[in-house]
């Protein structure tokens, strides 16, 4: 199921736009959906916002990085964590 069908708030935020996660980064996106309501979704995705690698990457456009924040987001409203996983 892409994230737009499965988050109201996140097809909200998106209004008429598809996901990039969705369409180009569908890995990225089915681990997102698979954590989602858990509290192992925040290590998961602050994996994904910030780079502790040694070796250099790429990493996501800036569109793609806009979207991992705001499920970040929306993922913390509903479903504030029961500890500061930093």
């Amino acid at each position: 199921m892409a994230l737009k069908k499965l988050i109201k708030e996140f097809n909200t935020y998106l209004g008429e736009k598809e996901s990039l996660l969705d369409t180009d980064y569908q890995h990225v996106a089915q681990k997102i959906e698979l954590h989602w309501g858990y509290d192992e979704f925040y290590p998961f995705i602050e994996k994904l916002l910030v780079d502790t690698r040694d070796r250099k990457r790429t990493g996501f456009p800036i569109e793609a990085m806009l979207e991992i924040s705001e499920l970040h987001r929306i993922h913390e409203q509903l479903y504030p964590p029961k500890t500061k996983s930093r």
